[in-house]
């Protein structure tokens, strides 16, 4: 589907990254085959809403600017799925003495919306917004699960390298093969794919029948996993995930 005008301008968002925190009308000509003077218009627009804002006593560069926050903090504030889920988590980090995250899936990254540390011990490769690669961890694994087929078929043409890489699938066929397994089985568990000493188990938060999953993970040392109920694990956080949907289906009854 062709980008309108707008979705066009907000292509230039996509040029942000934790590497590379300013831009420029060079590098938005370059990386998104503009003309110059349509990059500047695009820049004049994204300041004009506060989406970027230019560095003082610079020649041209520019940065995230301040409606970022504000989007975000109303994200957080007001998404009844992160709301419902909030006091949940936090006994789940309580009980487990484990991270609890909630993530979300696209075809390009995931990115968790909560998150709940266990004594503050907040991991650099997790965190609300920060996003992963979509081909390792339990998070993304849980919700591809429960994506069709077609889905799935396309993630595997778009990564099937990194996926052979990474030694999970080296054909189509073996990575049906996986998701259709993970789907039976309810749950995933990763050890070292996204950190190499941690350990990662998620579920399925199935929320809605029409759109996919979000998953429900704890991470934690690949030592401390060595000393957990597996099964026990897997089971309470079904538990939780089941009174999330049903609170979010239910919001009159929700704690």
């Amino acid at each position: 589907m062709a980008l309108t005008s707008f979705g066009k301008i907000l292509t230039v968002l996509d040029l942000f990254s934790v590497t590379r925190h300013a831009i420029d009308v060079d590098i938005i000509s370059h990386e998104l085959e503009l003309s110059r003077p349509t990059s500047y218009r695009y820049l004049k627009e994204l300041v004009s809403t506060g989406l970027l804002q230019r560095i003082n006593g610079t020649s041209g560069e520019y940065i995230l600017g301040p409606k970022v926050a504000v989007l975000d903090y109303f994200s957080r504030a007001t998404d009844p799925l992160v709301q419902i889920s909030m006091p949940y988590m936090k006994e789940i980090a309580e009980r487990t003495e484990l991270n609890c995250i909630l993530t979300f899936l696209n075809h390009d990254y995931c990115i968790d919306l909560h998150s709940e540390p266990f004594k503050k011990n907040v991991l650099i490769s997790y965190g609300r917004g920060n996003p992963r690669p979509v081909y390792i961890g339990a998070s993304p694994k849980i919700i591809l699960a429960h994506t069709n087929k077609h889905y799935l078929e396309d993630f595997y043409r778009h990564y099937s390298h990194q996926l052979k890489d990474v030694n999970f699938a080296a054909s189509e066929s073996a990575f049906l093969d996986k998701m259709k397994k993970i789907k039976k089985q309810g749950y995933y568990f990763s050890q070292g794919e996204v950190l190499a000493d941690y350990s990662g188990l998620a579920v399925p938060v199935r929320y809605s029948n029409k759109i996919q999953p979000l998953a429900l993970t704890i991470v934690g040392t690949k030592n401390r996993f060595e000393y957990i109920d597996l099964q026990k694990m897997i089971s309470t956080l079904q538990d939780y995930a089941m009174e999330i949907e049903f609170h979010y289906k239910n919001p009159s009854l929700a704690q």
